[in-house]
């Protein structure tokens, strides 16, 4: 599994391969900023969480969608009719891209109503 992911972001472009840099820090970060956020009501860090849920499945499905068109644009314009094996690749990218927006999503979700929790606590 784990060489299947480096594969695709080895064969990712550019832009892709930030975004999916992007998203994958951002699981680590959302963790991080739910404990700096954890006992401290309205601040920076908890903002930062609270725009998680959205912003990462949202970048995940834009970046996905766009690798989407291009990819259906460049097999419209082959001389020749692409396979399934050259076409896998793509599939990945996309899919990998629209899986880790949405897991940092619900990462950040879960990181959002643990802190809410924690601060009716209190």
């Amino acid at each position: 599994m784990t060489q299947a992911l480096w594969s695709v972001f080895d064969h990712a472009a550019l832009p892709q391969k930030i975004v999916l840099a992007l998203l994958c820090a951002a699981l680590p970060g959302t963790l991080i900023a739910a404990v700096l956020g954890g006992r401290t009501p309205r601040n920076l860090w908890r903002r930062i969480v609270s725009e998680l849920r959205f912003a990462g499945p949202a970048l995940g499905l834009l970046v996905g969608g766009l690798n989407s068109f291009h990819m259906g644009r460049t097999i419209q314009t082959l001389p020749f009719d692409a396979t399934l094996k050259q076409v896998a690749p793509g599939i990945f990218e996309v899919s990998t891209l629209v899986s880790l927006g949405a897991l940092v999503g619900l990462v950040a979700v879960v990181a959002h109503g643990a802190m809410e929790r924690d601060e009716r606590a209190y």
